[in-house]
This record gives C-alpha cells, structure tokens and sequence, in this order.
C-alpha cells in the first residue's frame, strides 16, 4: 500500500508557508530560513521498504543535533540526489556542495545538515537492516557522496521511480525499494577506498577499518578486548591503542559500540527481550552497570527509552504536534 503527501507553500503567503512547512517536518528536523524568498513544493510517498520524498525548495536548512539525534532515535539511511540548483549537505561541519547527478548518504543517527536554494531533490530513505543486507559494512556511509558517473544507475531508478511507483501493484513496491537498495551498493561497491567522493570518516586507514570490522563482529563476546583485537587483526596492542586514541581509548570504543547495538536492538518492534539479558548478550557485566552507561550516553535509562520508542510508535515522533501526524510515524515503521 503507498501513502502519500503533497504540500504546496506556494498555495499561502510566504509566511504562512513557512508556517505550515515548519509544523510539517520540525518533529523530526530543526527547520530555519536562511533567506528571503522561501518556497517548497514536496510530493512524499511512503511503501513498505522505503519512503520517497521529491522537493523543490528554496532559502531553508534542516539540521539534526546530537541533541536531536539522541532523543528521537531515527536509525536509517537517507539518499539525497541533486537534480538542480544549490544543495549542500552532509556531516555538520562537513557538509559538502553536491553537483547535479551525485547522492549524498546520510545516517540519519548521527548529526548532519542540509541547506538548500532553488533546490530539486529526491531523497529516499532506507533502513538500516535493508541496507545493511546488500553491504555487510554501513559504519563508515554517512557523507559518503556518489559522484555521478558511479551513481548512473541509481540516480536514473531513484527519478523513475518518484515518477512511477504509484502506477505500481502493491507487491511492486517492495521490488522497487529492494532494487534501489541493491543499486546503491552496486554504487558504493563502485568507489576505490581511497576516492575523494568518501566521507572522512571513509577514509580512514585500513588497519583502523580492520579492527572496527573485527569488534563489530565479535561485538556480542564478552572476552573482547585490546589483546584479542591486536591479534584478531594482526598488529601491535600499541599501534591498535593508537588507532582509537581520539576515541578515548579502545575500550570506550567497545563499550560505546555496544551501547549503540542495544540502542538499535530496542527500536525493533519485535524486541521483547528483558534489559538484563539484552546487557549480557552485549557483553555487559549486569544490568545495573548497563543501564548507568546506557543513561550517561543516551540521556535517559534503556527502561524509559524502550517506553518512548513504544509511545512514539503510536503517536509519532518529536515531542509537538506536527500538522501531519503520519509523516513523523511513518519512519518509525521502517524498521
């Protein structure tokens, strides 16, 4: 079944459609004006695998605080392909100016912004399991930008199918969401390592990336440590501490990756785990030591998140009263 939004500022006086956009979308983005001749047309479209979202908009930014971040918990991806005018975007304080035809990738549990001007984009937005599926790797993804010759593919399906997918049979939207998902990794499969198009973050040296591939994968053992790292990945413990030095160590490191993993854990609706046997399972000595870290990182204890994340399930996300209040649920039900 496809959902669908249009909304039209042009349709009021320029204040009054700054209004109503603002009230819109601010339950899940900061919303500010960054000009004088505001304007948004944006057509949404919400399938079973993915939500589609094609905007014309002009002198607005939207930005998203570890403050923000934190307390909604949005865990997905975002796919922004710029087909005219200004648009820049991406990690804050790394955002980047995109050229026509390339796609910024956005994780949208971390911070980032966008700042757009006489903008035509399509954005979709993917979960993170889906994307998951097709590159076993998603840490390094967020704003990583495509260039267009390696987003040929994907760029072209993405407008077909903003254009198409509600001339299509319920079980065809499915196959759409999962065929983008697939070309965005062929896409990605497409960048060398050392390409300019990737993030920073991307970047990195290999042996750093072999040993967040080696803690992601034997994140869940509670005998992971630095010794088990350096040998696991083939280097010294000194050069491994000095890999996560600006990290604040590699056991910060650790405890922060599982943090996080519970963290998304608990946004599955099918989660009914108990916390005590969910801070075992992610290598935490009890449940009295986790829900301490768990409330000093996310700013509330996983009790009461796990409470929210329910609530928001059924009321949508953000703490206002957006004037759609399907938009802020529908995110939510990608997961």
């Amino acid at each position: 079944m496809i959902a669908t939004l249009n909304f039209n500022s042009l349709l009021v006086n320029e204040r009054r459609g700054f209004e109503a956009y603002h009230g819109l979308f601010s339950s899940s983005v900061d919303v500010d004006l960054i000009g004088e001749n505001f304007k948004a047309v944006v057509h949404v479209l919400r399938t079973p695998r993915m939500i589609m979202y094609e905007r014309h908009v002009s002198d607005v930014q939207h930005s998203r605080d570890i403050t923000r971040v934190r307390r909604d918990n949005f865990d997905h991806f975002a796919l922004h392909l710029l087909l005219s005018g200004e648009f820049l975007t991406g990690p804050i304080g790394s955002e980047q100016h995109l050229n026509p035809g390339e796609i910024m990738i956005v994780d949208t549990s971390r911070p980032h912004r966008s700042r757009m001007k006489n903008a035509h984009v399509i954005s979709v937005q993917l979960a993170r399991e889906h994307v998951r599926s097709v590159l076993r790797d998603v840490d390094h993804l967020h704003g990583t930008v495509l260039p267009a010759r390696a987003a040929g593919l994907l760029s072209d399906f993405m407008s077909s199918v903003m254009r198409r997918v509600e001339t299509l049979p319920a079980p065809g939207t499915g196959h759409a969401g999962r065929a983008i998902t697939e070309l965005l990794g062929l896409a990605v499969a497409g960048l060398p390592i050392t390409s300019g198009a990737l993030s920073h973050e991307a970047g990195e040296p290999i042996r750093r990336r072999r040993a967040e591939a080696f803690i992601a994968e034997h994140l869940t053992d509670a005998r992971l440590d630095a010794r088990a790292i350096a040998i696991g990945i083939g280097v010294s413990r000194s050069t491994l501490y000095s890999l996560f030095s600006e990290d604040g160590g590699i056991a910060r490191y650790i405890q922060r990756r599982r943090l996080d993993a519970v963290r998304k854990v608990l946004l599955r609706p099918d989660e009914d785990r108990s916390l005590a046997a969910l801070a075992y399972t992610y290598g935490f000595s009890n449940e009295s030591h986790f829900s301490r870290l768990f409330a000093g990182a996310f700013g509330v204890p996983p009790g009461r998140f796990r409470a929210d994340v329910r609530r928001m399930r059924l009321t949508g996300f953000g703490s206002g009263k957006p004037s759609d209040p399907h938009v802020t649920r529908w995110p939510a039900e990608l997961y």
